[in-house]
């Protein structure tokens, strides 16, 4: 009875989530109506699926929901592209129409929803404002609004001003390079060797256990002095060298592998040499270092 009665009081104390009351449809109703008429779609329809509810007058409903459905053939869209001059796209732009801000981005690909007239797009990015002008019809879906801006410019590359006399072929030093120890090589390789090998002989000896002898229990189903034990305990120690062939394998390997990463070693240039020759003289050019 407590139970019951605890219940009934917290339905009554938490309201339910009802829909509009009775004034709040007509004002929805009404409202609506004025939008539409101004050509406020997205204003309208958004009224007029208030007052759509169940729980609004029957008659009320019944308009709203055909004022809904009118409207959502009618609402037009549009998609927001902005490029650079070599056609990449610039998701990082922010566009407002009528001064009001529509998207901070342009990375979804989603058309937004927009009222039929004229309308000021403005495309913001890096600082820099594309201005377009639209005339949208009500029920045109998908309206391409685009925005070029130029593309970043590099900086040109520094002319050299030789004379004949300057003109020197110098030679280009070597750059750094990486040498890894030898040793580690050999440790991968024998290693990878081992592990293969051994892994391969453990799984062969296990097939050469009789049938009538179980690997797990290391017991066989027959008499004293049959010869499958003693096939079947050959063919387990072979099998254990094997597994520690390759247990052997794989440490190896992973020494190598340590071994090769940690004992890398980085060498500055090298000396190089090369002939030159101007108009008035000649000779060898030294370059790199010592």
């Amino acid at each position: 009875m407590t139970k019951t009665l605890l219940v009934a009081l917290i339905a009554i104390s938490v309201p339910a989530f009802a829909g509009p009351s009775k004034d709040e449809c007509v004002d929805a109703y009404s409202r609506g109506q004025d939008a539409k008429e101004a050509g406020k779609l997205s204003l309208a329809r958004k009224l007029f699926l208030t007052c759509a509810q169940a729980s609004c007058p029957q008659l009320v409903q019944g308009d709203c929901a055909r004022f809904t459905d009118e409207l959502s053939r009618m609402q037009p869209s549009i998609s927001l592209v902005a490029r650079d001059t070599n056609g990449a796209d610039l998701p990082d732009t922010t566009v407002y129409v009528d001064d009001v801000l529509m998207v901070t981005r342009l990375d979804d690909g989603k058309p937004h929803e927009i009222d039929p007239g004229k309308h000021v797009v403005k495309f913001t990015n890096a600082g820099r404002d594309r201005v377009v002008t639209v005339v949208i019809g009500a029920g045109e879906q998908g309206r391409t609004v685009a925005a070029t801006f130029d593309a970043p410019q590099s900086a040109a590359p520094a002319r050299a001003q030789l004379s004949l006399q300057q003109d020197v072929a110098r030679p280009k030093p070597a750059g750094p390079r990486t040498t890894h120890p030898g040793g580690s090589k050999v440790l991968i390789y024998g290693g990878a060797a081992l592990a293969i090998g051994g892994t391969a002989l453990g799984i062969f000896e296990l097939t050469r256990v009789p049938g009538n002898c179980s690997v797990s229990t290391h017991q066989c189903a027959a008499p004293p002095g049959d010869p499958s034990i003693a096939a079947a305990r050959s063919a387990m120690q072979d099998a254990n060298i094997g597994w520690m062939v390759g247990a052997v394998g794989v440490a190896a390997l992973a020494g190598g592998i340590t071994w090769y990463v940690t004992g890398a070693k980085t060498h500055k240039e090298h000396m190089a040499l090369a002939p030159w020759a101007t108009s008035t003289a000649g000779g060898l050019a030294v370059g790199g270092s010592l």
